[in-house]
This record gives structure tokens, sequence and C-alpha cells, in this order.
């Protein structure tokens, strides 16, 4: 238990809390929508997103509480975690004041004025008896599943039980601010349900359907006959509509959005196979025979090699269509924007339906901005489940990103973030990923560097170990897996992340070189140590650590083998598995993602947008929130 001392008094000198009642309104991530002040507001994103290991309410009198939150004492920085809710500033200390019992333990406290009926509501609203089944609990800020948790729903409480490894936990939740008693102290739990704000609209009780809502690789959907241009089977020409909304051809119009033929628009972006490329200092070498078997192949069949490519003789079919609300907060490599991303996943064929080792990712920033309009964004992806007319609404919500001009102030007005590549065609020496990205000044797509992975050259090295030894608190959490791999390290001028991703067999370093503890680890259940999820952390958030060995995946999520006029083979990293940790057996990783996304999904939904509130359950929503997730994947 984290101890206290009711004795203290709040000292509105070091707790900083300047209140406005009137704040403008600004888009913020979906993970935090709440207000203060006496109108409808939105709030800007928190300046820190921390993530306790252990995290308590105390009631002190009916306005009052004492808020205690426990970081791992290994990452101590400072006396005060600030956190910023518009023009309002809260802090929490660790200094021996403001209820802190101890300076310097890791415990940040603040004497906090508290709403405790909202936050009684706010209970009621989101243990619904639909979360009374068991489900996933992962880990804050990663894709790592940790345990299961279940409700019991009483008539005036409902008891969350988690179990992690050998470890349960059991947390009552009131419904009733009545029954929270003067210096009751509340254990709350920390499984990315948002406490202490109540919605202000009513909850969505229906559950996130994963294969219609989020991964959607139905046939019906990827051999739509008016909206792609499909494979039903191996040995035959591809039937459908060759420049519907869902086509490779069509999307690449929209993106170049008449900055070009889209013929020569293609081209060029495969041309950045034909040639080396140099990438961030590196060199990425050619692969010639990527624009053979895709564009010179494609110019063939279209009626000789230099013609104009023919949409009809594209070779790239739909694998499957995918919501990234996840994805959504505003920062880090692949941040999606305030609603995350949306993704089409097509296979490279040989224009025959024979499958050829290629995908290609279209991946598209949502342009929705503001909470309400983020919940309403969730809520459709939800309905679209129930949908009558599934693909006709499913394609008006795709056109909200991947229509020409969905993003009037971007680059070719395009809301694309980047594409991504992942290929082992034939006499290719190895197989790699490469990512491209629209300049700012618009125009034709250029190669950049693949996020989160150092260049290959690093793998084993005393750069690496440097890197891991300065970088291990963001990596191990809580939250985990929250660094950002630079472009330059150790010093500017030194390149560091990677032209490419080619196959890794393991990432790792040099253990005489690692100074990271080998304490136990914060968030993963024992054996590991600080040092094993450091190394995981880092390994997972790279391209080839994820498409390999941290996953065991062979290289594909969505499997470009996958047959044709079937649904796409999925991996076990999105379905379900559970695996040896490559450089610790004996510790297990399991690996659930599509159940984390639905579970996110759910969150997103269920936003509360524009309450009234006190300080004290601004700090409490924000420090149980799902944390912003870091990876490229």
């Amino acid at each position: 238990m984290i101890p206290r001392d009711s004795s203290i008094q709040i000292n509105t000198r070091v707790l900083t809390m300047r209140l406005r009642t009137n704040l403008l309104a600004l888009a913020l991530p979906a993970s935090f929508c709440m207000a203060v002040g006496l109108q409808a507001q939105n709030l800007e994103t928190p300046a820190v997103d921390h993530k306790p290991a252990q995290l308590q309410l105390t009631r002190l009198d009916d306005k009052v509480a004492l808020i205690s939150a426990a970081f791992p004492s290994e990452q101590k920085r400072s006396k005060a975690l600030t956190f910023s809710f518009g023009k309002t500033l809260v802090s929490l200390v660790d200094d021996g004041s403001q209820g802190d019992v101890r300076a310097g333990d890791g415990i940040f406290s603040a004497k906090i004025e508290f709403d405790f009926d909202a936050f009684a509501k706010s209970n009621a609203q989101l243990l619904d008896k639909n979360a009374a089944e068991k489900s996933p609990v992962f880990a804050p800020g990663n894709r790592q599943q940790l345990g299961i948790q279940h409700l019991a729903i009483g008539a005036d409480s409902a008891r969350l039980i988690t179990i992690n490894g050998n470890k349960e936990q059991s947390f009552v939740l009131p419904f009733d601010a009545s029954l929270i008693r003067i210096d009751q102290t509340i254990e709350l739990p920390l499984v990315s349900l948002p406490m202490g704000i109540p919605l202000d609209t009513a909850p969505v009780s229906r559950s996130v359907s994963v294969p219609r809502s989020l991964m959607i690789t139905d046939v019906s959907v990827v051999n739509d006959p008016s909206r792609t241009w499909a494979c039903n089977g191996t040995n035959t020409s591809p039937v459908g509509n060759p420049t519907g909304d869902w086509t490779f051809w069509r999307l690449m119009e929209n993106i170049a959005n008449g900055t070009s033929s889209t013929s020569d628009y293609i081209k060029r972006l495969f041309r950045h196979w034909a040639n080396n490329q140099v990438v961030n200092g590196f060199n990425v070498a050619a692969r010639p025979l990527v624009y053979q078997e895709v564009i010179r192949n494609w110019e063939i069949r279209s009626g000789g090699v230099g013609a104009d490519l023919l949409p009809d003789k594209s070779p790239f079919r739909l694998l499957g269509i995918v919501l990234r609300a996840d994805l959504r907060g505003g920062t880090g490599p692949y941040a999606g924007g305030d609603a995350g991303e949306g993704r089409f996943v097509f296979a490279l064929h040989d224009g025959n339906c024979n499958n050829r080792s290629k995908t290609i990712i279209l991946e598209y920033k949502v342009p929705i901005t503001g909470c309400t309009n983020i919940r309403d964004w969730a809520r459709k992806w939800i309905d679209l489940a129930s949908s009558a007319n599934y693909n006709q609404d499913l394609n008006s919500l795709t056109q909200v990103f991947a229509a020409a001009g969905a993003n009037p102030f971007g680059p070719n007005q395009s809301a694309i973030g980047q594409v991504r590549t992942n290929e082992l065609l034939p006499g290719s020496p190895h197989w790699e990923m490469r990512e491209f990205v629209l300049p700012d000044s618009g125009g034709n797509l250029i190669e950049t560097t693949v996020k989160q992975e150092p260049h290959i050259g690093f793998n084993n090295s005393a750069t690496l170990a440097n890197y891991l030894n300065l970088n291990w608190p963001s990596l191990v959490g809580p939250p985990s897996g929250q660094h950002i791999v630079p472009d330059e390290f150790p010093v500017p001028g030194s390149p560091f992340l990677a032209g490419s991703s080619p196959v890794v067999g393991m990432w790792s370093a040099p253990s005489g070189a690692l100074t990271i503890p080998t304490s136990p680890a914060p968030v993963t259940p024992p054996p590991a140590t600080i040092r094993d999820d450091a190394l995981f952390e880092f390994a997972l958030n790279t391209c080839s650590g994820c498409h390999l060995m941290e996953t065991s995946t062979p290289f594909a999520h969505l499997d470009y083998n996958s047959i044709p006029g079937m649904p796409a083979f999925l991996s076990g990293f999105l379905t379900g598995i559970s695996i040896p940790d490559p450089r610790n057996p004996a510790v297990m990783r399991h690996f659930n993602d599509l159940a984390r996304r639905a579970a996110d999904l759910s969150v997103a939904a269920n936003m509360s947008c524009s309450r009234v509130v006190a300080p004290g359950n601004l700090v409490l929503q924000q420090l149980t929130s799902p944390a912003v997730l870091r990876a490229v994947h």
C-alpha cells in the first residue's frame, strides 16, 4: 500500500492549479477528452504521459481527495509531475509536502479538489454488465498481453479482478459516492479503463467486432465487384472494377491528386528500387527485380515496354482494410493524428493472380479532430459491424481519409501518412521493408527512413548498447515502449536510423556494454528483468523485430501468400500467440493485438468530451487512460 499522511493540508504554492472558466477549444488526442469550466470545451494534450505502477485515491472530505501514484524508483527524474489540461496545470509532488509522505520514494501525491459523485457515476457507466466476461489486459503503451480481467457486478459496486501471471489483484469500485468513507483509501486498477469523469452521452454497450470493424479481410469486401480489382483464384485474370474506390490504382490516383498521371506516379514510386538510394546517410542498395516484377511486367501487359500502365493490368489485389484508431495521439513516429489511421493492404501478383512475395500498405492519417468528432468516428466503426449496407457504409468511412482532397492542408491535399512495403521477390538478396512519404511541397512519394529501427550495422554494437543504456526508462515504463529512435546518435551528424529494414536474426547488444539494471521488471511478470524488457521493447518496436523474431511472424502480418479468393492469413501476433522471449526463453511473451485494438476502440467510443469536473478527476482520468502507442506496426 502507498503510505499517506492525512494531517497535511493543501499548499497551493506547490500544487499549481491555474483554473480558467473559459478555455479555447483545442484539438486533442482521443485518449484524453475532458474540459474544465462552465462551458463544454476540449483540452490540449497533457505535457507528460505518466502511467503509474500503482494508484490510490483517498477521500479526505466531501470535496478533497489525496491522489497517490507510485512510479518505479529507478525512473525518478524530478520531484514533481505536472499535467497540463488546457490552461490548467496540476502537479503531483514527491518532495514530502502536499500529502506526500516521503520525499524521493517514487510516490507522487497531491491533495486536490475532487468530485466523488462524478467518480462513482463514471464507474457505473463504464463497468457495465457487458464487461463481465473475461477480457485480456495489456501493458500500458505497448502490445504485450499481461493477463486477463473480469468483473463481478454488485448492486452498489463492481469488483474488478485482474490476473497477471501468478499475481491476482482485486479492485472494488463503488457506484455510489456515499459508500466512500472519509479517510478511506481505494486501490485503483491500471488496465486502460479511463476513470473519474462520467460520460456525457450514453455508453456504447455493443462489443467491437474485430473482423467487421478493425481487420476487414472478408472476401465480400476485398473482392467487392464494384470497388476492387480482385482475384478469385490462381491462374485467372482479375475481375471487378479496375478503377474502383478500393483499388491500388484509384488510391494512388487520389494521392497524386493531379500532380501527374496515375501511370507516371506509380512508376516514379517503384523507380526507387531500380537504383541505389541514400537515406539518412545510409546506402539502400538497388533491387532491380522489384521494378521488373512490378512495373516492367505491368507495362508489357499494357502494350509493351515503356507503355503507359493500364488499370485493368494492375498486379495488386486488396488483402484488407484496417482501422488503427489506437494510433491516435498526435506524437511518435507513426502518430495517426488525433483520430488515428486507416490503412489499405495490397499483395502483389503476376497479373494472373499468382502470388508474388510483396505487400504494399497505404497508411492514412484520419483528418478528424475534436473529442466529439473522434468519439463519433469510433462509434461509426463499431456500428458498421451491424450495417445492412455494409460495403457501402464502409466505403463512406474510408473515403473520409482516402478520397482525393481528404486533407486540404496536406501535401497534394492527401491524408496519406506513409506508404510501407514488405518484399522478398525471387532474386532479392534478403527480405526488406521500405517506407515512403510525401514531401511537404507535395508531388511524388519519396523514400524515407524506417522508423524505430537503427541501421542493421548497429546490431550487437557498443553504440546500440549506449542507446539502450540511456533510454531504458522510456523503453521499460510504465508506460513501456515510449522511446523514439532518433535519426542521429550518439551525436548530431552521426546517422543512426535505418534507410531500410532488412531481416535481422535477433536484435541485441553486448552484455558487457550494458548498464541496464537486472532487477525485476515493473511491467512484465517474473522472471523478467528490467534489462529483459528494455531489449524486448526495443526489438519489438523495430520493423524487422516485429515481423520476425519478436512475434514469431514469417515477414508479414497479413500474408502475401494468402490464397486468392479466400480471406488473408493473419499472424499469431494479431490473433493471439504465446512465445518465449528470443533472448531469455524463461520469459514468455503474449500477444493478441486485435483484441488490444478492440478494447482501445471501445475506450475511444466511450470518451467524455464536455464535462465540468474538478481538477482531481482530470488527473485521475489521465493517469488511467491508455498510453500513447509509439510503435510502427
